[in-house]
């Protein structure tokens, strides 16, 4: 009887079958799309080269770097809107008028002067670090390798 049933109500069945199918594969595209990264990393990295090599100045660095850390933002959000996991927490941007962190702050370590005890309501108080794009930064290379 299941198998008559099927052949006989198909012409009904069968284009909501075809039509549940095909929403459900575009759902999984507009999902892949909207969620992966690897796009943004590839023109952040393609970005820094360009100011390396001297192709573009540091104003439109920050400025395509911004637009390209708000599209980073919106899939991160999209990640956590669909449930999937969010490496390397929130992006957070520092505006132009906030005060620079402390030097001596580093994640995860406690002020001097609270006690073992305090450590969680230490934490509470302390703001997220975030790096200046305005400031640059030495780096050294020791290309000596023996």
């Amino acid at each position: 009887m299941g198998l008559l049933k099927h052949v006989l109500f198909w012409p009904v069945t069968g284009p909501l079958f075809l039509a549940e199918f095909s929403l459900e594969k575009v759902h999984g595209v507009v999902r892949e799309e909207l969620t992966d990264d690897t796009r943004i990393k590839a023109e952040l990295l393609e970005l820094q080269l360009k100011l390396e090599l001297g192709d573009i100045d540091d104003d439109e660095y920050i400025a395509q770097e911004a637009q390209l850390m708000h599209e980073l933002r919106e899939v991160r959000r999209w990640r956590e809107e669909f449930g999937m996991g969010v490496a390397g927490g929130p992006v957070r941007v520092r505006s132009e008028g906030a005060a620079p962190a402390r030097q001596d702050e580093t994640e995860g370590a406690v002020p001097a002067e609270s006690a073992p005890g305090d450590a969680d309501a230490a934490s509470a108080d302390r703001q997220p670090r975030v790096a200046d794009a305005g400031a640059g930064a030495d780096v050294e290379l020791n290309l000596d390798w023996d």
